[in-house]
């Protein structure tokens, strides 16, 4: 990952807990400081036709709004030979934070969910036995009951030992409160940062955690990490693989002054292209991602049956 990057990770753990936009005042600026194209992406003639690793923006209708970013991925020669109707496919390429709020911390407080919540039953379950209350816990009433009441109510509903609840169940409990969203009106990143004090992580250790998502750690990634864009004020982009859309190459222009000009300032258009190396590299990650998706066996199995009587029949016919 490029220091820079990296540096506006830790920014986004060392922030206050309003966590503001990660965005610079400089439009167009490379992470070297210059201005114009870069060794990720070069600029391309208005009279140029569209080709995969055009990089699309989309201004906000709200000035104060981030505009709006999308990467085609259509085939260079279908869009020659007009195989895809007129029409561009194009992934989503959002912030840093924006993949982390909304795909990344989603997944690791369900993740953290799903491992402690079981076990907290139990261990509740346990205790209003020794309190003489003939009762069971299951996890999704615990979570029913984190929903709703704070730990304090949860200890004094279904704990008559005179004792303490557990400081490590109580820990358990109030990280759970705090992944379900219960505590306060937090945004993902606080929220998962939140979790993460409670359980008693140290800032660097989030910050590294966050810097290892945006890496790919931890499996076969599902984007691809932009350190910059053209006509975005930001350091760190994410393409997401997996959010794909289309559109009529007639609502597209090929450059912000044609869009002014055909009276859309806020329609989608061109602003630059990624290098070769960068594009292929692109597409490479996108098919090797759905590649790896099997299908379920009982398709798998009808394919099989499918072909079996197709071939007998092509022989016992002929």
């Amino acid at each position: 990952m490029p220091r820079q990057i990296a540096i506006r990770v830790r920014e986004a753990v060392h922030c206050d807990r309003s966590h503001s936009p990660m965005t610079t005042d400089a439009s167009m600026t490379g992470l070297d400081g210059g201005v114009g194209p870069t060794d990720y992406w070069t600029e391309v003639d208005s009279d140029r036709p569209f080709a995969q690793g055009d990089i699309l923006r989309s201004a906000s209708p709200d000035a104060k709004s981030e505009p709006s970013f999308g990467l085609i991925i259509t085939a260079d020669c279908d869009i020659v030979q007009s195989k895809a109707a007129d029409r561009l496919t194009y992934v989503e390429v959002v912030t840093t934070r924006a993949y982390l709020e909304r795909v990344w911390i989603p997944d690791q407080l369900q993740k953290y969910v799903k491992k402690q919540v079981k076990g907290a039953a139990e261990e509740l379950t346990g205790l209003m036995r020794r309190s003489g209350l003939e009762l069971a816990m299951s996890a999704d009433q615990l979570l029913d009951w984190l929903r709703d009441r704070p730990v304090e109510a949860i200890d004094k509903a279904v704990n008559r030992t005179g004792k303490p609840l557990d400081a490590k169940l109580v820990k358990t409990l109030t990280g759970l409160r705090c992944a379900l969203g219960a505590d306060a009106d937090r945004k993902p990143l606080g929220q998962w940062r939140a979790l993460r004090d409670i359980l008693g992580e140290p800032v660097d250790r989030q910050s590294a955690d966050l810097a290892s998502a945006l890496a790919g750690g931890g499996g076969f990634p599902d984007f691809f990490l932009l350190p910059e864009l053209p006509g975005a004020s930001g350091l760190g982009y994410v393409a997401l693989l997996r959010f794909i859309q289309t559109v009529h190459a007639d609502k597209v222009f090929t450059s912000e002054v044609d869009a002014r000009i055909q009276g859309q300032p806020e329609a989608l258009h061109r602003v630059g292209r990624l290098t070769d190396g960068i594009r292929f590299a692109v597409t490479q990650k996108l098919a090797f991602l759905f590649s790896r998706i099997g299908l379920p066996s009982h398709y798998e199995d009808a394919c099989k049956s499918a072909a079996a009587l197709a071939a007998e029949s092509l022989v016992t016919g002929a």
